[in-house]
């Protein structure tokens, strides 16, 4: 199953992907590397520094970068978080590419409202989760929504990108929900994603047919012992 395999890649070093096929695009999805709202117990920080990267996630970021050099790599999307947004500054300032772009789709999980319009939190939607349902509360997504948004953004790029590649720097349940959309899992059994902090996840779109996963949370070298 998907999760073994994860694990197996984790663990193992990257195996060599090969070119990119002249009618596909390849999309390196990157989870952002560890920001300070990462942290076990969260520090007592204002949500904007929350939002930032730590030593350690701008070291993560960099092994990235080193990662996808040589790579084809033509452009950077990342969602609009700031700690995605960081990562991307990394990644493109390393691989001598223009500004990153924003892109919604790769957003963290819309939470959506309780019946009583109160926000609701991430402990409140895991304890669904964890109870084997994946609804879709009011103005919030559910597991499998997230992961179809998602995969719906990777097939737009193929026209546009062929022959080339592509990278998202996203979020933990942003690549994980894509992961259970492409290995058909349901929606509540994506929880948790098992998706590290700067690790790399790598699809290539073609024409027809659904992404051909090459790798699956790969975590470079250089980042995968926290310090």
């Amino acid at each position: 199953m998907l999760q073994a395999a994860l694990l197996s890649l984790l663990l193992a070093e990257a195996p060599a992907l090969g070119p990119v096929p002249a009618d596909a695009v390849r999309v390196f999805l990157v989870r952002h590397g560890q920001a300070y709202s990462n942290l076990d117990p969260e520090p007592n920080l204002p949500p904007e520094q929350l939002d930032r990267l730590t030593d350690l996630g701008r070291e993560q970021s960099q092994a990235a970068a080193r990662f996808l050099k040589g790579r084809g790599v033509v452009a950077v999307l990342t969602s609009p978080a700031g700690r995605a947004r960081e990562t991307a500054e990394e990644l493109r300032k390393s691989l001598g590419l223009g500004e990153a772009s924003i892109e919604a789709r790769i957003r963290p999980l819309d939470l959506g409202r309780a019946p009583d319009g109160a926000p609701l939190d991430w402990d409140q939607r895991i304890s669904v989760w964890e109870a084997g349902r994946d609804p879709s509360p009011p103005g919030g997504e559910s597991l499998e929504q997230l992961g179809q948004r998602v995969l719906a953004l990777v097939r737009s790029l193929q026209p546009d990108h062929a022959g080339k590649s592509v990278v998202l720097v996203a979020h933990s349940e942003v690549i994980g929900a894509f992961l259970g959309a492409l290995e058909g899992t349901p929606g509540a059994s994506r929880w948790p994603p098992k998706v590290p902090n700067g690790s790399i996840t790598v699809v290539d779109v073609g024409p027809a047919g659904p992404p051909r996963l090459l790798l699956a949370g790969h975590v470079p070298k250089a980042a995968s012992r926290p310090r």
